[in-house]
C-alpha cells in the first residue's frame, strides 16, 4: 500500500507529443536541467496530472471513473520506479538525498575514465546562436520555397546528363586527386560542406520554433567537425517537422553537391572548376556514405527514428536483439521489450544485428586509425583499449549476464553448448591439411627468348618451328661491322708492307717496334669485328619448338639490338610458377602435392609436385601476362624505369607437372597446393605475437 506519493521536481514540464503508431496519445516530460525528454503514454499522463491532487487511492479511483483506463497500484509503483531512475523526483528526505548522492557518485567517472571514453569524441560549445538565427532567418527563407526545390531537381537532371557525357574525365580527375597533394583541397571542401550542413539544421529548427541551444566543434576521431544542438526538436508533436530538421543537413549537402557538379560540367579548366570538383566529391561522399547510414547516430538514424516514430531506436532494437539471442541460444524465456507494433519485432532484431556488424568494422577502422596516428607503443596500447572499450566490454557484459543466468538454461541447451565448444576447440587445435590457392604461370621447364644481340639486317630465318640443338635459327648481317673489319684488315696489310720496306733504311730498326705494335692492334680489331659478326648467327642451344616468331620478320628487314625474335621451348618438361603471399609461404614444403587447373577453352587438371620454394620475395614479374595492367591477375606498381613490381609481397613456388599439357603454349592456371598440417589457434597466437613484436620495435 502506497501511503504518500513522492513529490515531483517543480521545474519539470509536460508537453504534448505526436501520437503513438497505434493512435494512442503521447506526451513528453521535459527535464530543463539536463535538457532531456522522456516519452510517456496516456496512462502515465493521467497519473502525473493528478499527482498532487491526493493519495494514491483517490487518484486511482478518479482515473478509473473519469477515463476509459483501468489503473491499479502496480501502475503507480511502476511509474515511481521510472521517475526515480531518471531523477525526476524531489529529494524530500535524507534517505532520498543520500540515494541520489550515492547514484551520482557511482555514475561519476574519474579523469582517466572520462578521457578513455571521450578522447575520440567530445563537444566544445562555442556560441548560442538563437538570436542570430532568428534575425537572419528572413534572408534565407527563400531556400525553403517550392521554386528552390524545382530548381534543384532541374539542376540535378541537367548535371547528371552533362556528367554522363564527361564521365571519363570526371573519374580520371578523381583518381588523379587521390593523393597527399589534394588533402588541403578536400579539407577546405569538407569544412564548407559541414558548415552548410549544420546551418541547415539550425535554420530549419528555427523555422519550426525549436530553440538551438548552442553550436560548436565536435572532435570526431581527433578531427574537428561542426555540430548543432537541436535536441529540443523532440518537443515538436509533428513527426514531419522533426524529420525535416533531421534531414535538413543531408538535403543541404545534396544541394551543394548538385550545384557543384553542374558548375564543374560548365566551367572551363582552372582553379574555380577544381574547387567545384572538391565540393562535389566531398558532398556526395559525406551524404551517401556517412550521413545516410542509420547504424550510427548521424542524420540517417534520426530520420529513420522519425519515420518509425520510435525514439531511442538503437537502444530499443538492441534490447530486442539481446532477448532474441538469450531465447535462441540459451533457452531463457525473457519477456520481449514493449513495442507499439509487435510485428516490428523481427525487423528491429535484424536492424540491431546489422548495426552491431556495421559498428564492429567501424570500430576496427577507428582503432587502426588511432594506432597509425600515435607513435608505436602508444598506438598499440590505444588500439587494444579501443577494441576493449567499444567491442570487448559490451560483449563481455552480455556474456557475464549469460554466465550469471546459466542455471536457467535447460540441460539440452547446456549439452549442445558443451558439444559446440568441444568441436570448436578440436577444429582450432587439431592440425589440418589445408590447401592453398593461388594463380600460376605455366611454361616449359627450359625456354629461351631468342633476341638479336646487335642491330642488323636479317639474312636467314628458320625454315621450321621444330629444331634440334645446334641448328641455325636466324642469320643477321651488320654492314658497319663488315666495313670495320675490312678497314682493320686493310690497315694491317698496309702496315705489313711498310714493315717489309724497312730493310736498308737507316732508322728502320727503330721504327720496326712501333709498326709491329700497330700491326698487332689492327689484326686484333679485325678478329674482334669478325667475332661480333659471328654472334649474329643465332643457333639453338637445345632441342625444342619455336614460338611467338615475330610475324613482321623477313629477309632484308632491319632489327634493333636486343629485339625479341622468337621463343625456343623444350616441351618435354613443364613447370608452373605459383605466387603465394607471405602468410602462406611458410606452409609450403618441397615435395608437396599440387593440383593445377589450366585455363583453356575446356579447362582440365594436371597433378604436380613442388620443386622449389623461393626464400626471397618476387622483385619483378617474369612475364607481362601476369600484370594487371595487361589484363593479368597480379596488381603492380611502377618501380624504376618502365618496370612494374607486385603491389603485394609474393613468393615464387616452382611446381613440376607430372605430365605435359595438351597445349604447347605458355599461359595462366589456377593452382592449389597442399599446405603443411598446422593447428589454427597456435598459428593465430604466433601471428599476433609477431605483429606485436614487429610493430612495438622490441
Amino acid at each position: 500500500m502506497i501511503e504518500n506519493l513522492p513529490a515531483l521536481r517543480e521545474e519539470l514540464k509536460l508537453l504534448p507529443a505526436a501520437a503513438n503508431s497505434d493512435g494512442s496519445p503521447a506526451w513528453m516530460i521535459v527535464d530543463p536541467v539536463i535538457n532531456r525528454f522522456y516519452r510517456i503514454g496516456w496512462l502515465d499522463f493521467e497519473l502525473l496530472v493528478r499527482w498532487n491532487t491526493g493519495p494514491a487511492e483517490a487518484i486511482i479511483a478518479a482515473i478509473n471513473q473519469q477515463t476509459a483506463l483501468h489503473v491499479d497500484e502496480a501502475d503507480i509503483e511502476s511509474l515511481i520506479v521510472f521517475l526515480q531512475q531518471h531523477n525526476l523526483l524531489q529529494a524530500s528526505n535524507s534517505k532520498t538525498a543520500n540515494a541520489l548522492q550515492q547514484r551520482a557518485q557511482q555514475q561519476k567517472k574519474n579523469t582517466f575514465q572520462w578521457l578513455l571514453q571521450h578522447y575520440l569524441f567530445f563537444r566544445i560549445p562555442l556560441i548560442k546562436p538563437q538570436r542570430l538565427l532568428k534575425n537572419s532567418y528572413p534572408y534565407v527563407a527563400w531556400l525553403y520555397s517550392k521554386a528552390m526545390l524545382v530548381s534543384l531537381v532541374f539542376f540535378a537532371v541537367l548535371g547528371g546528363y552533362l556528367i554522363s557525357r564527361q564521365w571519363d574525365t570526371f573519374s580520371a580527375t578523381l583518381i588523379n586527386q587521390l593523393g597527399f597533394d589534394s588533402l588541403v583541397g578536400f579539407a577546405i571542401a569538407l569544412v564548407i560542406a559541414k558548415a552548410l550542413h549544420e546551418l541547415a539544421h539550425a535554420y530549419t529548427a528555427t523555422r519550426y520554433g525549436v530553440r538551438v541551444a548552442h553550436m560548436g566543434v565536435a572532435m570526431v576521431v581527433m578531427f574537428p567537425m561542426l555540430y548543432t544542438d537541436t535536441s529540443e526538436s523532440w518537443k515538436l508533436s509533428n513527426s514531419k517537422q522533426r524529420m525535416a530538421i533531421a534531414s535538413a543537413g543531408i538535403i543541404a549537402e545534396l544541394g551543394l553537391a548538385i550545384i557543384a557538379t553542374l558548375a564543374w560540367c560548365l566551367l572551363p579548366n582552372g582553379a574555380v572548376r577544381e574547387a567545384m570538383f572538391y565540393l562535389a566529391t566531398t558532398s556526395w561522399v559525406l551524404t551517401l556514405l556517412i550521413n545516410v547510414s542509420p547504424f550510427l547516430r548521424f542524420d540517417g538514424y534520426f530520420i529513420l527514428a522519425d519515420i518509425l516514430d520510435m525514439p531511442n531506436l538503437h537502444e530499443r532494437s538492441a534490447a530486442m536483439a539481446k532477448v532474441w539471442l538469450r531465447r535462441a541460444l540459451l533457452g531463457i524465456e525473457d519477456d520481449w521489450p514493449a513495442t507499439e507494433q509487435p510485428n516490428w519485432r523481427p525487423w528491429l532484431i535484424i536492424f540491431a544485428l546489422f548495426t552491431w556488424v556495421y559498428r564492429f568494422f567501424v570500430y576496427i577502422g577507428i582503432a587502426l586509425l588511432v594506432y597509425f596516428f600515435f607513435f608505436k607503443l602508444a598506438g598499440i596500447a590505444l588500439f587494444i583499449i579501443e577494441l576493449f572499450v567499444f567491442i570487448g566490454r559490451p560483449v563481455l557484459a552480455e556474456l557475464t549476464v549469460w554466465w550469471q543466468r546459466r542455471s536457467e538454461m535447460s540441460v539440452i541447451k547446456k549439452k549442445r553448448w558443451l558439444g559446440f565448444f568441444i568441436v570448436l576447440l578440436a577444429i582450432a587445435m587439431i592440425p589440418w591439411h589445408t590447401s592453398i590457392s593461388s594463380i600460376g604461370w605455366v611454361h616449359s621447364a627450359r625456354q629461351q627468348i631468342i633476341f638479336s644481340p646487335l642491330a642488323g639486317q636479317l639474312q636467314q630465318l628458320p625454315s621450321t618451328d621444330q629444331v634440334t640443338q645446334g641448328d641455325t635459327l636466324f642469320v643477321l648481317r651488320s654492314p658497319d661491322l663488315a666495313h670495320s673489319e675490312m678497314k682493320a684488315r686493310t690497315l694491317a696489310e698496309h702496315t705489313w708492307h711498310e714493315l717489309n720496306g724497312l730493310m736498308g733504311v737507316s732508322n728502320g730498326e727503330q721504327r720496326r717496334t712501333g709498326l709491329m705494335s700497330r700491326y698487332d692492334h689492327y689484326l686484333a680489331e679485325a678478329r674482334l669485328y669478325q667475332q661480333e659478326q659471328q654472334r649474329l648467327v643465332l643457333t639453338a642451344s637445345f632441342s625444342g619448338q619455336l614460338f611467338d616468331i615475330d610475324p613482321y620478320l623477313a629477309n632484308g628487314v632491319w632489327v634493333k639490338s636486343h629485339q625479341p625474335l622468337a621463343v625456343l621451348a623444350d616441351n618435354s618438361a613443364w613447370i608452373v610458377e605459383a605466387y603465394l603471399p607471405e602468410n602462406d609461404i611458410a606452409r609450403v614444403i618441397v615435395g608437396a602435392k599440387a593440383r593445377v587447373k589450366l585455363k583453356e577453352q575446356v579447362p582440365y587438371f594436371i597433378d604436380g609436385v613442388v620443386e622449389s620454394v623461393d626464400i626471397s620475395p618476387l622483385a619483378l614479374l617474369p612475364h607481362p601476362m601476369l600484370d594487371a595492367a595487361s589484363g593479368g591477375p597480379i596488381n603492380t606498381v611502377v618501380h624504376g624505369k618502365n618496370k612494374r613490381q607486385p603491389q603485394q609481397v609474393l613468393f615464387r613456388v616452382r611446381i613440376r607437372l607430372l605430365e605435359p599439357p595438351v597445349s604447347t603454349r605458355m599461359g595462366l592456371a589456377d593452382v592449389t597446393v597442399q599446405g603443411e598440417a598446422r593447428a589454427w589457434l597456435p598459428k593465430q597466437f604466433k601471428r599476433v605475437a609477431a605483429v606485436l613484436i614487429r610493430e612495438s620495435g622490441f
